[in-house]
This record gives structure tokens, C-alpha cells and sequence, in this order.
């Protein structure tokens, strides 16, 4: 069956990496490539503790082994987690990009799971290559089952979109250690919109903020950075005698979080080590990571949004009024 037609079965536009990893996954496909893992211990190697896990993951095992291209299907997702080149790896972010509903007629995000928890050999091997240590080993396993069960409790979402999949591997691939309060990508993305202020070739490090019950603490963050100049040397040799590059892209560093919040507050202090450079839509992250709401801009109505804190209430009150919320893009150098 062409990439075209196995994208059809799963309602969506034809991806590019499937047609450049295509001929390549086909030559190595078996249609019992399944039974070569052992998914019961895979599942307890991420402590995937609650009853439902492993009765769910069994039972699409079942559905893919009884619809022949549903297993190619996931054949192919994982070859290009764990065989395909960056570009294709990273283009997975896009999969189904404008499909409200992928997999409405055939399978479901429970496939992704799948694909994604056949890297588990993988992600191991590359854990001790990078000779992590058992803390930083830890939390890669709790990062990779949080990305289900999180899906599951905070969205009611049956197993995971082609984003959370790609985070997956992002984990499994050992691009993202996370060091104290900050998690740090390196090795992925080169970000040439900087190349022009610095010398060289730096290596950039991009930074993602994981969520966290006591927020985004000013103490937390400086001490985060520095370790990460200490250990992400001995984690990524390549960053050894290079320009660091600190990047992010996120809504905590929005300038309408400035007119909303005092100068004092942690998120302003995140925000001041940061030289701001580019302005995008931020809606979406405002709503995904400030509501919790999984949901397109737009598709619902923002009167149900809660209003238990200052800062919901106050974003709440500029989407009322239609003003718009935006993100951006910034840098910093140590």
C-alpha cells in the first residue's frame, strides 16, 4: 500500500517524511515485527502503575496485529522515530496539522503510544551512551509516561497526538535533559535567526519550561542555568568550547504578562534574562498551558473559562474583549 493511502486510513494529509522514509520502512517491515517487544515490561520500565494501562496498550496491540495496515501504519511511525533524520523526525510535528480528528475511522492515538513505547531499547542504550546519571535516567522515564498519562488525565485524551509522540522521542533520542527547574534541547533545531550576533558556529540550547505546582520560582530558574552549564558539557561533547546559546520560544515571555504582572514577579525576573526578539500568536499557549484547554483559539466559548486566580481572570477578560495574546521568541548568553 502507498504512503498515500496509509495516510488516507488515518484521515490525514499525506505527510513528506512518509515519502521519503517510505521505501526504506518497507524493505524492513515484517508483519510480526510486534512480537519482537515485550510491551509488559516495557510499560513497568516506565512504572506505568494503574490497572488501565497495560489492558489498553494490549488491546491495541490486538487491533494492529488484526488490521494489516494499521501495523504498517505504526511501522512506519516508528521508523521515523528512530531511524528517520532530523528533519523527518522533527517534521512529525506537523503530522495531521488542521485535522480535528485523526485516526475518526480507523485505529486511534493509542497507535502512537505504541510506535513511540518500541523505542524503549533505544532510549535505554542512548541513556547509558550519554552516561546518564540515575537521577537524570529517572526523570526521562517519568517524562515518557507522563506524556500518556497526562493525555489521559488532564485532557481525556485515549492515547496520545503525533505532538506528544515527537516528545516521546525527543526523550527516547536524548534531546532534552532536564536539570533542576528547566528542561534543556540540544542537538536538534539550529536556530540561524542568532548566527548573525555571535562568531562562529554556537550551539544552540533551547529551553522548555515543564509545569510545576510552587510556579516558576526566580531561585529555581538561576540555579537550573547554572547546572546546566555544568552538565550539559558532559552530556552533549559537542558543546564543549562553543558559544552557548539559551532560546526560547514561549508565553511566559509575552508582553502582555508584563502589563498584567508586577515588575517583582517570578515570571517578570524569567522574562528579564531574556532578550526579546520576536512577537507570534500566543493564544493557543495561553489557553493550553494557563487553562488547561486543548482546544483551537476560537472553538469555544470563553465566558466558561475559569477565574480562580489573577492572572486567568485577567487573561480571561482580554479574550472577552477580542485583544490579542502573543508569545515570543528570545535569547541569552552566559
Amino acid at each position: 500500500m502507498e504512503p498515500n493511502k496509509l495516510a488516507e486510513y488515518i484521515s490525514i494529509p499525506l505527510p513528506g517524511a512518509w515519502e521519503n522514509c517510505y521505501e526504506a520502512a518497507v524493505a524492513q517491515y515484517r508483519a510480526d515485527w510486534l512480537d519482537d517487544y515485550d510491551f509488559e515490561a516495557i510499560l513497568d520500565y516506565y512504572d506505568f502503575s494503574e490497572d488501565y494501562y497495560k489492558p489498553r496498550l494490549r488491546q491495541e496491540i490486538a487491533l494492529l496485529k488484526r488490521d494489516e495496515t494499521l501495523n504498517r501504519i505504526c511501522w512506519l511511525m516508528h521508523y521515523i522515530l528512530f531511524y528517520g533524520d532530523t528533519a523527518d523526525f522533527l517534521s512529525i510535528w506537523s503530522w495531521g496539522k488542521g485535522v480535528n480528528n485523526p485516526f475518526a475511522e480507523h485505529g486511534s492515538p493509542t497507535t502512537c503510544v505504541v510506535a513511540a513505547l518500541t523505542g524503549q531499547a533505544i532510549h535505554a542504550k542512548n541513556m547509558a551512551e550519554r552516561g546518564f546519571d540515575e537521577e537524570q535516567i529517572q526523570i526521562h522515564k517519568a517524562g515518557v509516561q507522563r506524556c500518556w498519562v497526562g493525555q489521559r488525565e488532564d485532557y481525556g485524551v485515549d492515547g496520545v497526538s503525533f505532538g506528544l509522540m515527537v516528545w516521546m522521542g525527543y526523550f527516547m533520542r536524548c534531546h532534552l535533559v532536564r536539570l533542576g527547574r528547566l528542561q534543556y534541547e540540544c542537538g536538534l533545531k539550529h536556530y540561524g535567526k542568532y548566527d548573525h550576533l555571535f562568531e562562529g558556529e554556537p550551539i544552540y540550547i533551547y529551553i522548555h519550561i515543564p509545569p510545576a505546582d510552587n510556579g516558576l520560582q526566580d531561585d529555581e530558574v538561576g540555579a537550573s542555568i547554572r547546572l546546566a552549564l555544568e552538565k550539559l558539557e558532559q552530556y552533549y561533547p559537542q558543546v564543549a568550547g562553543k558559544t552557548v546559546v539559551f532560546c526560547t520560544n514561549t508565553w511566559l515571555l509575552s508582553p502582555q504578562l508584563r502589563e498584567i504582572l508586577k515588575p517583582g514577579s517570578n515570571i517578570i525576573k524569567f522574562q528579564d534574562r531574556f532578550n526579546i526578539t520576536e512577537f507570534v500568536d500566543g493564544t493557543g499557549a495561553f489557553l493550553n498551558f494557563g487553562f488547561k484547554i486543548n482546544a483551537a483559539p476560537g472553538s469555544f466559548d470563553y465566558n466558561t473559562l475559569p477565574e480562580d486566580t489573577y492572572l486567568r481572570r485577567e487573561v480571561k477578560a482580554r479574550l472577552l474583549r477580542g485583544e490579542p495574546l502573543q508569545q515570543a521568541w528570545g535569547y541569552f548568553t552566559l
